[in-house]
């Protein structure tokens, strides 16, 4: 006859403080391997001018895009766009997809005297006349007299109109996960 305590259900007896501890262990298995392997990646550096020249004159743009930021002057910056551009801000719920909706997205952005550095970038050609740059850059930004970094992942949608390369797409989100 078995044991009081055993598992009817099982071939063997399994004694029930080593079903509690079995138990515990696969309950508290994915936490300890969550927090010991996960760690947020973080980009550092700068990305490298890209050698092949169609990609250099994409980085280019970021550059130019990068440069406005530092004149301060809203106006300038809502030039880069295409007059049906659609910016998916980093500090903003809201989406702006009209000229005026940008500009008002780049007063407020530019009190913060933003620059950027891109960390990491991969440049691709949709045709002769299109082009994507998307990575992850850094912004540091004044707040309150103290310099604040803010890491984002971007997508610039570049179209060549009457000649001249403008933004038709811009998203950029901070990065989901915070590294130390």
């Amino acid at each position: 006859m078995p044991a009081p305590d055993a598992d009817r259900s099982l071939p063997y007896s399994v004694n029930p403080m080593k079903k509690l501890l079995l138990c515990a262990a696969l309950l508290a298995a994915p936490l300890a391997h969550a927090d010991a392997s996960h760690i947020p990646y973080a980009y550092t550096g700068t990305a490298a001018t890209p050698a092949q020249p169609r990609e250099a004159e994409i980085a280019a743009l970021f550059d130019r895009w990068n440069a406005t930021l530092a004149t301060g002057d809203a106006d300038r910056m809502t030039a880069l766009y295409a007059p049906d551009a659609v910016l998916e801000p980093t500090l903003s719920n809201q989406i702006r997809a009209t000229p005026a909706d940008i500009r008002s997205y780049f007063v407020m952005f530019l009190q913060g005297k933003p620059q950027a550095v891109i960390n990491y970038r991969q440049i691709r050609f949709l045709d002769d006349g299109a082009a994507v740059d998307m990575g992850v850059y850094t912004f540091t930004l004044s707040k309150n007299g103290k310099a604040q970094k803010v890491q984002a992942r971007y997508t610039y949608v570049y179209k060549k109109i009457d000649g001249e390369w403008k933004i038709i797409n811009h998203h950029s989100s901070l990065m989901p996960e915070r590294a130390s």
